[in-house]
């Protein structure tokens, strides 16, 4: 049997919401305050470790040095007449805050069921966009027919509907596949342009695969891998695609350094960093021999294509 706790739960509940009501009573001015974001109730911050104290909390863009006018007072009463008085604290943002969006590394769904994952999001005249492999947007089996594409939220795997597919390179038996990309306009949810989901740093630049000991990476789902030792192909070869064998060519194959490929990887946005912190997109992964070895295409050719037949 649960005992009885509802006294002192009312007693919390009411606490919270005269902080509330007071917070609420001070946001038009505060949020008028510089860089001043929004404002919370929760626990007061002292050298970032929250301590058992109840605070009115603004977040902030970023803190720097403000006009008096600017600062948020150390104490705010309860009521407006004065009275007791409750603690405040000011935290810094890590990011602008936003509504999340369809991101690069994001894992994908097809109408026709086929996994893969969201090589990259861009905006165009206005319209956003989701790149991603032909064989996963496209209906291979089916004569190519263009699919839907939905977001699968890291979180939840709740599957939300991004739009269909409008532009794909081809693919089908008896052609040699020197590309295999698809795009979706993005019609039934928002995109983060150039947002790799799990990195810090947008996509600062497009290059291509070369050979050499360079490591690349590609984030699925927010985890990272890594391969290296690129080998580009040297003849035409059989890759299987939903069961029919198509040749491809002109790719690379690489050597998987960190993490294992596997099926559901394919549309990962390879990626190097140059300066330490610049991340350029080099390929595009469309398959592999699981678990050591990634194939992929260089991804600057294949995205100013892309880019130039999209409206």
């Amino acid at each position: 049997m649960f005992h009885k706790i509802d006294g002192a739960m009312s007693t919390a509940g009411r606490l919270l919401e005269d902080m509330r009501r007071a917070a609420r009573g001070v946001s038009q001015e505060w949020l008028q305050k510089k860089n001043v974001q929004f404002l919370t109730v929760g626990q007061k911050r002292l050298a970032g470790m929250r301590m058992p104290v109840p605070a009115v909390i603004a977040y902030v863009s970023r803190k720097e040095s403000v006009a008096a006018a600017d600062l948020i007072p150390e104490e705010l009463p309860f009521a407006a007449g004065g009275g007791p008085h409750m603690k405040t604290d000011v935290v810094a943002l890590a990011g602008t805050p936003r509504a999340f969006g369809l991101e690069a590394g994001n894992v994908i769904l097809a109408s026709d069921q086929s996994y893969g994952v969201c090589t990259l999001t861009f905006v165009k005249n206005g319209v956003g966009y989701a790149l991603t492999n032909a064989h996963v947007g496209c209906d291979i089996a089916g004569g190519g027919s263009f699919c839907g594409l939905s977001l699968v939220e890291p979180v939840t795997n709740r599957v939300m509907p991004v739009g269909p597919v409008i532009w794909s390179s081809g693919l089908a038996p008896g052609q040699v596949a020197r590309s295999d990309a698809a795009v979706a306009r993005a019609d039934s949810f928002p995109v983060d342009p150039y947002q790799i989901f799990g990195v810090q740093q947008p996509l600062a630049g497009t290059s291509h695969i070369v050979p050499g000991n360079t490591t690349y990476w590609f984030m699925w789902n927010g985890v990272e891998f890594n391969c290296a030792y690129p080998e580009t192909i040297a003849h035409p070869a059989a890759i299987d695609v939903e069961g029919m064998p198509i040749e491809y060519d002109n790719f690379w194959v690489l050597h998987m350094t960190k993490g294992a490929s596997a099926p559901g990887q394919s549309g990962a946005l390879l990626c190097r960093t140059d300066a330490g912190n610049s991340v350029i997109g080099c390929g595009i992964v469309f398959g592999g021999s699981a678990p050591n070895l990634l194939f992929a295409f260089s991804f600057d050719e294949v995205f100013n294509q892309i880019y130039a037949a999209l409206p």
